[in-house]
């Protein structure tokens, strides 16, 4: 039996999880929509380890992984901090927020063009939209000077040249 659209179908949970996101952030239940962000990038490293197990990555699960990540990783917990934190900010904390989704946007954009084999150019989102979503834990602790400061910092990092660390190799059997 083929088991090719499980990852496809793990995709789809990060993609829903990153909506219920929005939903319960626009609810002002953050804690909630907090926790969706990083249910959101369980289903995303379960997604591309069955992808690579199963040996059925496909360019269709990369564009679907791409989409489901801007929304999960950028849209979500940009959202999260700027409704939760960042509301008193006028038109900086929207400022921000905006380009954290779009350097994240970009950065997909370019991963799906380019073939890396060691690691990744940019930081991916999925690691910068985790870390905004824990800036919610600390924000009782973070000044929005600070909060902005950060995300601006994460978003430059993701369109940068600068080389990260890819995890996605399988350890062997030895």
């Amino acid at each position: 039996m083929k088991w090719n659209w499980l990852p496809s179908l793990c995709t789809l949970a990060n993609l829903g999880a990153g909506v219920l996101s929005l939903y319960f952030t626009i609810h002002e239940q953050y804690m909630t929509a907090f926790t969706l962000v990083v249910v959101a990038a369980l289903w995303d490293v379960l997604d591309g380890l069955l992808a690579r197990l199963l040996h059925c990555s496909s360019d269709f699960g990369k564009q679907l992984d791409s989409l489901a990540d801007v929304v999960s990783f950028g849209v979500a917990p940009a959202f999260l901090i700027l409704l939760y934190k960042l509301g008193d900010t006028h038109w900086i904390g929207p400022a921000v927020a905006v380009l954290f989704v779009i350097c994240g946007a970009v950065r997909l954009a370019r991963f799906n063009l380019m073939a890396f084999s060691t690691g990744f150019v940019g930081m991916p989102i999925t690691a910068a939209g985790v870390i905004v979503s824990f800036m919610f834990l600390w924000s009782e602790h973070l000044k929005p000077g600070l909060l902005l400061t950060l995300m601006v910092v994460l978003s430059l990092l993701m369109i940068s040249r600068i080389p990260f660390p890819s995890f996605k190799k399988l350890p062997s059997r030895r």
